[in-house]
């Protein structure tokens, strides 16, 4: 076992980025773990690659809807960082047992949508969970096709899932889009770069994210919600409306966008199970010149109420690698040990050669950590030996290594064993098993670029297998 404490505390360091702390926690190298994984490429691929959407799964299928068909946006000092014809138009629908994808487009003739709705229904990094058949999106960042501009839609979307699978997948059938589809507005959705989901009779929360308003160039940033937003959704199949909660009081240490805020699964010490949330690292602090991520994870309970340890206090979890929104799965163990995996995306912390570095132009990465929360409330980081299989590109870069997980998504297999809110049951996994598949996302030719050119979406479909161990 290896461990390492990264100090980051140079003044080219400190002048690079202001973290929320100039230290992060040990990331410990062959920690014994309950499991291991492995990560292998599909023998299918989308026909496009996209990256920023939502998704939902109605059994072996999966549909995906919004996000983007590019890679990382562009950092010019123009209106088209975001260029609005690499919005994604079309419905995915994929299904990993027939190894098959179908899609179609939005902007059919015969989907009954308006160009609004589909502007809507069209946004990068929206906020979304499902609840049975129906999948709820709201916000979102994208233009108005009618006047060129962008902004955060104030949208709630509810679609009914298997409906509109079977739109895409039988495109002769004179069932429209639209009949699948309802839709109503408040400001209070008006968020772009947060997480939604909801825990039983609680209602539903919207947290963290910002409301960008205009067309994205450098210097320039959105209105962050810094809270935890609540309401009810009042759904009975036909007509949509919501019961406005109180949002919870804006703090400071939550202006947080682009982050894995993750479900996890408390045990009490008389052994009852409670859902809740953590909220991993993500981006910006607020130093304008110089801005950092977030390296203290924010706890937030079913009801929305949260809380943060001391950053000042040397026992505080710091969080080290794999610090934005990237694919990641979620573990329950039978000691009541939550396992989160991170799968690649966009770190600060990497291992190279056999030590540790900081980079904090946070460069692209295929490494993989897992986050332990022990029962205690404790957190640790541990890198695994397993990371995305070696694929090079042969468009941009040719001959680099593609760098694959921001923006992607975990997908869980049919029939796998999980709590309500998505968190796997470890215990029930008794050998090897196939327990989802990473979707989309960018794949980067390389760690460190401010170049639309040298990413690109990800059509890369890829199976995680994980074996349980004896630990």
């Amino acid at each position: 076992m290896k461990k390492i404490l990264l100090l980051t505390v140079l003044c080219t360091q400190i002048a690079y980025a202001a973290n929320q702390t100039t230290i992060t926690s040990p990331v410990e190298v062959g920690h014994p773990l309950p499991f291991r994984i492995s990560i292998q490429a599909e023998d299918f691929t989308l026909p496009e690659g996209i990256q920023s959407g939502a998704f939902a799964q109605c059994e072996s299928q999966y549909l995906f809807i919004s996000g983007r068909t590019n890679g990382l946006h562009n950092f010019n000092n123009d209106n088209n960082n975001f260029p609005p014809n690499k919005q994604n138009t079309s419905v995915f629908v994929i299904d990993v047992c027939s190894k098959t994808v179908t899609t179609r487009s939005l902007l059919d003739p015969l989907s009954g949508l308006s160009q609004e709705q589909v502007d809507t229904l069209s946004v990068t990094s929206p906020q979304y969970y499902q609840c049975g058949n129906t999948l709820y999106i709201t916000g979102g960042y994208g233009v108005d096709t009618s006047t060129g501009q962008f902004s955060t839609k104030g949208t709630l979307t509810a679609i009914n899932v298997a409906g509109l699978i079977s739109w895409v997948t039988h495109p002769t059938s004179t069932a429209r889009a639209s009949e699948y589809i309802r839709q109503i507005s408040h400001p209070l959705f008006q968020v772009t770069g947060g997480h939604m989901s909801q825990v039983g009779d609680n209602p539903t929360l919207l947290m963290f994210g910002q409301n960008f308003s205009g067309f994205y160039t450098p210097g320039t940033t959105g209105t962050y919600t810094n809270q935890v937003r609540r309401f009810h959704i009042v759904d009975n199949g036909h007509s949509l409306s919501i019961i406005l909660k109180p949002s919870t009081t804006p703090d400071p240490n939550y202006r947080r966008r682009d982050l894995n805020i993750i479900p996890i699964i408390k045990t009490t010490c008389n052994h009852k199970k409670i859902a809740a949330f953590v909220a991993l690292a993500g981006v910006f602090t607020p130093d304008q010149d110089n801005p950092g991520y977030w390296t203290v994870p924010v706890e937030i309970d079913a009801q929305g109420n949260s809380s943060m340890a001391d950053p000042n206090l040397s026992s505080t979890f710091k969080q080290g690698m794999n610090i934005y929104n990237s694919a990641h799965v979620e573990l329950h163990s039978k000691t009541g040990a939550l396992y989160s995996i991170l799968f690649g995306g966009i770190t600060y912390v990497s291992f190279q050669d056999g030590t540790f570095i900081t980079d904090s132009g946070f460069p692209f990465t295929n490494q993989v950590t897992v986050i332990e929360r022990s029962t205690n409330g404790s957190y640790a980081q541990y890198l695994l030996p397993n990371q995305y299989p070696r694929i090079v590109s042969t468009a941009s870069n040719p001959g680099n290594t593609l760098l694959f997980g921001a923006g992607a998504k975990f997908v869980p297999a049919p029939g796998i064993y999980a709590y309500h809110n998505g968190v796997l049951k470890l215990k029930k996994i008794k050998k090897k098993t196939v327990i989802g598949y990473i979707l989309g996302g960018i794949q980067s030719t390389l760690p460190n670029t401010n170049s639309s050119s040298d990413s690109a979406a990800s059509p890369y479909i890829f199976k995680v297998t994980l074996t349980p161990t004896c630990c």
